[in-house]
């Protein structure tokens, strides 16, 4: 991104769970950029079990499409090869925040949602990751959400 750019500030109104999905995609892309295989395990193993409902009506089976234990392997091993090939790490290792500064941004973001949907739910836990304010860790301030409208309990 060019930082010459001009700055501007936007506002975005999302529903619940549309801040639920971008924190998860800020959060998924973030693990991506910084190499973290067990990321492309996860969308894997989904992407498998998502086809495997469809065609058998579960999500673990261990016959349709070689099996899910095998699957399960096969994604690990992939995630893995790519990790070394493209980052160059080794299976336990992985790069964190100050690799790169989209990643970074992306993971202030993903924290600060994920922040204000934790005090949003009355039945929070008090000691999670989510408990914790967000973090900055990217060059950009970190972002600004509030619950504008609060549903009513029925």
């Amino acid at each position: 991104m060019n930082n010459n750019e001009p700055k501007h500030i936007y506002q975005l109104e999302l529903t619940e769970r549309q801040a639920k999905l971008l924190s998860w995609a800020c959060d998924t892309i973030a693990r991506i950029i910084e190499g973290q295989d067990r990321t492309y395990q996860d969308m894997m193993e989904a992407a498998w079990e998502k086809r495997c409902k469809e065609a058998t009506g579960k999500m673990m089976d261990d016959e349709w499409d070689g099996g899910w234990h095998n699957m399960r392997h096969d994604a690990e091993r992939m995630s893995q090869e790519m990790k070394k090939r493209f980052w160059g790490l080794e299976p336990n290792a992985l790069n964190g925040v100050h690799y790169d500064h989209n990643g970074d941004t992306l993971w202030d973001i993903h924290q600060v949602i994920r922040h204000q949907l934790w005090q949003d739910n009355p039945n929070h836990q008090l000691y999670t990751v989510d408990a914790s304010e967000a973090h900055q860790f990217g060059d950009e301030p970190l972002a600004n959400i509030k619950r504008i409208i609060q549903k009513e309990s029925k």
